[in-house]
Order: structure tokens, then sequence, then C-alpha cells
């Protein structure tokens, strides 16, 4: 991949985490109870399609389980 093509890749992915973080903070505004690593997962899984939501949950409860 060129340079230039790595840096907009980069910017856009930095503008994605920034909006992502600002999300997560105005939900713990409101929920300050919440785990912020339950909301930020929760966030990114309602930008997927129905089944990869699924798959990653799953995979994320499998390794919760595992680390008790």
């Amino acid at each position: 991949m060129s340079t230039k093509k790595t840096d907009q890749r980069e910017r856009m992915i930095r503008r994605w985490a920034a909006r992502l973080m600002e999300s997560v903070r105005a939900v713990l505004d409101q929920y300050p109870q919440a785990d912020p690593d339950n909301v930020r997962h929760t966030l990114i899984l309602l930008e997927q399609p129905p089944i990869e939501r699924l798959r990653r949950s799953l995979t994320r409860g499998r390794s919760a389980i595992q680390r008790k």
C-alpha cells in the first residue's frame, strides 16, 4: 500500500476511534456504573452485521468464562 493510502487509512481509523471514545464517554456520563470496556464493545458491535455481532459476543462470553 502506498504511503498516501496508508496515511489516509490511519487518519480514518483515528477519527473513528475518537468518535467511538466520545460515544463511550457520553454513555458513561448517563450511566456511570457501566463498565467502560463493555460499553465500548457494545458500540463497536452495533456497527457490525447481526451474525458478526453474535460471533463476537459468543467469543467474548467464552473468554470471560475461561478467565474465571
